[in-house]
């Protein structure tokens, strides 16, 4: 069962997102697309299975790494302002951050994951909450490999590297600059850093247990494998019940959802994400994000053909190829394609996706409660099939 609006001629949309409901267990989910910052597709259903309660047309759940989409939008209006500058050591605006051999290590290699820390030296991870914590530990630490060889997605420290920017520059903190110039501009349901007030739109993310997944071997050489694999296993805490019971996870914790942790707990809906991309490519009701020259550099390769580490021979996409990514954005590659060349935008854990295309004027948020994790080569059947239908209707 679901609800809300479609266009004339998107309907195929709509049938593929009751599919994906059905593929949910009629689990909550919502999803929005539009077209030069026209909406045409707003839907939501389903229902949350711990309470019953409906996926409600203002239902909100955690998207985990949307949220670097808001971290990456955060640090470009900087840009846009003339108050950062992407080539600039990050230590121009953050001082204590040149510790341990970091002092040449600038904004855009930060944003685009090449700052060479991956792994929080926290334990456990759950004190991630502390803003302080988590950012004087990152200022502390040495790159963790050769970032002139080898890239690695910062699952958790992106956040923090791009956030602490973004806050020793405005002056806010970042769950306040997100209100300020993001999500209270466009009229949002969207936090990092969710409000009390906002706790009866909230349902929980469901996940599988992560005690009965196969654990993740972590190599004792130090570098680059050694990282990787640490930077996943760390996250571990963050998703294991409590007394098994599900829903219990720290993630779907009122204060964990209050701290602000930009990669990785952004609480929103569909309709948030698509309209926020939107706005990254057009006026949405006067208001309008980043500019367009900086976000068509934003959605281009900034990873220097720097290659992804073949690891694990098992995983068919870790053999080394070259990694693409943009000035804070996933755009378009082989395990996001999002809807091709011009796509830039941002996964979350579990099947949450919300991006823009340029070009085509599109912009897409998806929020699912339930979390997929699709074998390693696969994609998520869900998006698989949204997307498929968005082609089909754009003539792709």
């Amino acid at each position: 069962m679901h609800d809300g609006v479609v266009a004339p001629g998107w309907t195929a949309v709509r049938d593929a997102f009751a599919e994906t409901l059905e593929l949910d267990r009629g689990e909550g989910a919502s999803l929005c697309i539009t077209v030069d910052g026209r909406t045409v597709v707003d839907l939501w259903g389903g229902a949350d299975p711990l309470s019953g309660s409906p996926f409600a047309r203002d239902s909100v759940t955690i998207a985990f790494s949307v949220s670097k989409g808001v971290a990456a939008i955060a640090l470009l209006q900087l840009v846009d302002r003339g108050l950062v500058d992407l080539d600039a050591p990050v230590a121009t605006y953050w001082p204590e951050f040149a510790a341990s051999g970091k002092g040449a290590i600038t904004v855009r290699e930060v944003v685009s994951h090449r700052a060479g820390l991956p792994v929080i030296e926290l334990d456990p991870l759950t004190r991630v909450v502390d803003w302080e914590l988590a950012t004087s530990t990152l200022a502390a630490q040495a790159p963790q490999y050769d970032t002139t060889r080898f890239f690695a997605y910062h699952a958790l420290s992106f956040g923090f590297l791009v956030g602490e920017i973004v806050r020793r520059v405005s002056g806010l903190p970042f769950a306040d600059y997100v209100q300020q110039h993001i999500a209270g501009p466009l009229r949002l349901d969207l936090w990092v850093g969710q409000p009390a007030s906002a706790e009866p739109q909230y349902l929980p993310s469901i996940t599988d247990d992560v005690d009965a997944a196969p654990a993740v071997p972590v190599p004792e050489a130090p570098g680059i494998c050694r990282a990787v694999a640490l930077s996943a296993v760390q996250l571990l805490p963050l998703f294991r019940r409590v007394d098994g019971v599900l829903g219990s996870e720290p993630f779907n914790r009122p204060e964990f959802r209050a701290a602000s942790i930009p990669a990785g707990n952004v609480v929103t809906n569909a309709r948030s994400v698509a309209r926020m991309y939107a706005a990254c490519l057009n006026e949405v009701d006067g208001v309008r994000l980043v500019s367009e020259g900086l976000i068509a550099e934003a959605a281009r390769d900034q990873a220097a053909g720097i290659r992804k580490p073949a690891c694990r021979a098992s995983d068919p996409w870790a053999t080394g190829v070259p990694q693409v990514w943009g000035l804070g954005f996933e755009i378009s590659n082989y395990e996001n394609p999002m809807l091709g060349e011009g796509s830039f935008g941002h996964s979350g854990m579990g099947g949450r996706l919300g991006f823009a295309q340029l070009g085509s004027g599109v912009s897409f948020g998806y929020v699912s409660q339930r979390m997929l994790y699709p074998p390693a080569g696969s994609l998520d059947p869900r998006s698989s099939l949204i997307l498929a239908a968005i082609s089909e209707v754009l003539g792709a």
